[in-house]
């Protein structure tokens, strides 16, 4: 069954904090988001980590694109899960992140945002690198502005499904149905449909609902 990760993409600690208690129970993963970790420092992961126990794996949307296995040593040591880098990043940047990673027992997500889709050159290398998530992660701002962008995505040459997939970016209860027929990915990230909505559980229990459903379909 894919995991559902709800992306914590605020500004205000505080209310990153009320909606993760609130929002844990829906949640396999909970992701502290770039907005978050640049208002808050990495110190918020840890403030997750000691208000959520070991309930639900933390995601830290790090992006890390250069010294990886600094970056990525940092954000394991306050308690992360799962961290993210740039598909564009260097060699030695992905393996110094996929190095910390094994050495910590954690997972390690290659986010696509800033690679050309047909960027089959770079897929060569994550074959080899074997990362434990491929982002397959469409931008806000894209999105934002055009609804059919998901349908775009899927005539891209690259494949995507040589990879275990997490699928992120302007995912709500409508078109979760056609993205988990089309992608059969792993992880689903919603965001601002659950942690904007003026009933953020009601929306977390219905995606939670959708992934159940998929699953009974696909076994």
């Amino acid at each position: 069954m894919p995991l559902l990760q709800i992306a914590l993409d605020l500004w205000e600690e505080h209310e990153a904090l009320e909606l993760a208690r609130r929002l844990a129970p829906c949640a396999d993963i909970l992701e502290v988001g770039t907005t978050l970790l640049l208002a808050c420092g990495l110190g918020i992961v840890r403030r997750l980590r000691d208000l959520l126990g070991g309930r639900v794996l933390l995601f830290v949307d790090a992006k890390i694109v250069d010294a990886g296995e600094e970056e990525a040593e940092a954000v394991f040591r306050h308690g992360a899960d799962i961290v993210s880098v740039l598909g564009g990043a260097s060699r030695p940047t992905l393996e110094g992140v996929r190095k910390v990673a094994s050495r910590w027992g954690k997972r390690w997500m290659v986010d696509t945002i800033d690679l050309p889709l047909g960027f089959l050159e770079k897929a060569t290398l994550l074959r080899e690198l074997r990362p434990d998530f491929v982002g397959l992660h469409l931008p806000h701002d894209v999105a934002r502005e055009d609804e059919r962008a998901w349908q775009e995505v899927e005539f891209s040459s690259f494949p995507w499904r040589d990879f275990p997939l997490l699928v992120a970016g302007g995912i709500t209860p409508w078109n979760l149905p056609g993205i988990l027929a089309f992608f059969h990915p792993e992880v689903v990230v919603v965001g601002s449909a659950i942690t904007r909505s003026p009933h953020p559980e009601e929306v977390a229990r219905t995606m939670r609902r959708i992934l159940d459903e998929y699953s009974g379909e696909s076994r």
